[in-house]
């Protein structure tokens, strides 16, 4: 590659990044990528660390807690996957997305030490290790930073694990999803995530699933390490204000900028870890209600809600959640990548959320499933359902998005699932349309 600085380079070093699936042959051990920290003088070692796995709302305890570090005073170096838009979405510092100059730094770096790692017999990093050892080089600048470190895939085996002593380990809602890779039980899958467990740390959990709790709890205690399970606990009330999330207790009150009932265990998750970092409740419950993650039961304008749900586990949230908005109409646009339990995700969605019209498309790339399979599963989930739903296909995001805004009347409400591919997707067509309007 041709080193520079620019946007030009930024997009090279993208495209390089892309590629990587090409040329890398295997993931590396934990003990492999702790050899190439350590000899490469990019050691997490006395950085003080959040590690944060789960099946879902991983993303949105980061947000909280980011924003409660901040809050605090605390300067934050946040690590999260995947991006909607950009790859330097994963690299937020201070709550602002990395610079293009930092970026390629560390992209550089880290392409530096392949000669070393090709020598050693280690090979390649996979396109995930690749991004976690570049945020390992942006944070030795920072070591003053507090890291929040969002796992990737599992927990167990994720090269974010390569951390030796986080200060504290957050597990959130555990349910099934990559089968093929965690195992295909809950108990299986939260075997996996409270792998990220490490001797003596404390962990914060959601025990809402009794089965992967008891998994969680049991690893916690093998290691000696105390944990602290959140659940709904019953003493909170719950109410919708003006899209926002509001639970009280008491004199107490924490407002939960998102119009989702299950952003509750996952803020409390993020306040008990911050009051367990010496950080008292009224700057905790301030960050929460400051906090902001994109994507995610996003208004992007009113009426048209944004929600990268992309399992069971998440989709079922998202159509509990969606179903509690108003709107005279519902309109779904739903877009999937070809692993997922599809079938299963639409007839969840059908079931609870009952839209009126579905406009069905697919996302970019090799994974998107195909409209045409789309939407005959589809038509087989409503007559399951006993749904009569008008249905549509579009091509492209751009060309569903702009299809449901177009049948979007006034008092209609607008929802966008199934894949963060496809927020991404809409989330760029939106910045592009804002970028021509000059806004």
């Amino acid at each position: 590659m041709i080193r520079g600085l620019d946007s030009l380079a930024v997009k090279e070093a993208e495209e390089y990044l892309n590629g990587i699936p090409k040329f890398t042959k295997k993931k590396h051990s934990i003990e492999e990528l702790r050899e190439i920290l350590d000899e490469s003088g990019l050691s997490l070692d006395g950085i003080r660390l959040i590690h944060v796995a789960g099946t879902n709302g991983k993303g949105s305890v980061c947000a909280f807690l980011s924003s409660i570090l901040r809050e605090a005073g605390e300067h934050t170096a946040v690590f999260t996957s995947p991006h909607l838009v950009s790859v330097r979405e994963r690299f937020a510092f201070d709550g602002k997305m990395v610079e293009e100059g930092e970026f390629l730094t560390a992209f550089y770096r880290i392409q530096d030490l392949l000669p070393m790692m090709e020598k050693k017999g280690i090979g390649h990093p996979s396109y995930f290790e690749y991004l976690f050892l570049m945020f390992a080089a942006m944070m030795q600048e920072r070591r003053a930073f507090t890291a929040v470190v969002e796992t990737g895939l599992g927990g167990r085996l994720d090269a974010t694990n390569a951390v030796r002593h986080p200060d504290v380990c957050v597990i959130t809602s555990i349910s099934l999803d990559h089968v093929e890779y965690l195992g295909d039980t809950v108990e299986q899958i939260a075997g996996e995530k409270a792998g990220i467990i490490k001797p003596g740390v404390p962990v914060f959990y959601d025990r809402t699933d009794r089965q992967a709790a008891a998994v969680i709890e049991r690893q916690a205690s093998l290691l000696k390490s105390p944990a602290f399970g959140v659940g709904e606990e019953s003493s909170w009330q719950q109410s919708m204000e003006n899209g926002r999330l509001i639970l009280r207790q008491g004199e107490r009150a924490l407002e939960i900028p998102f119009a989702a009932p299950y952003q509750a265990v996952n803020a409390m998750l993020a306040v008990q870890t911050a009051g367990y970092l010496g950080i008292s409740w009224e700057t905790a419950s301030e960050g929460v209600k400051k906090a902001s993650w994109p994507g995610r039961m996003e208004e992007i304008v009113p009426g048209v809600y944004l929600d990268g749900a992309h399992n069971e586990g998440g989709i079922r949230a998202f159509a509990r959640a969606a179903a509690q908005l108003p709107g005279r109409r519902k309109i779904l646009l739903f877009a999937v990548a070809s692993d997922k339990e599809y079938k299963t995700m639409l007839r969840i969605l059908f079931e609870t959320l009952r839209p009126d019209e579905a406009v069905l498309t697919c996302i970019s790339g090799s994974r998107g499933l195909d409209t045409e399979t789309l939407r005959c599963t589809a038509k087989e989930a409503a007559k399951e359902t006993g749904l009569s739903i008008s249905m549509k296909t579009r091509p492209s995001a751009q060309e569903a998005f702009l299809a449901a805004l177009q049948d979007k009347e006034e008092e209609d409400t607008v929802f966008c699932a199934g894949s963060l591919y496809l927020i991404g997707e809409i989330k760029d067509v939106i910045r592009r349309n804002c970028r021509d309007e000059g806004r």
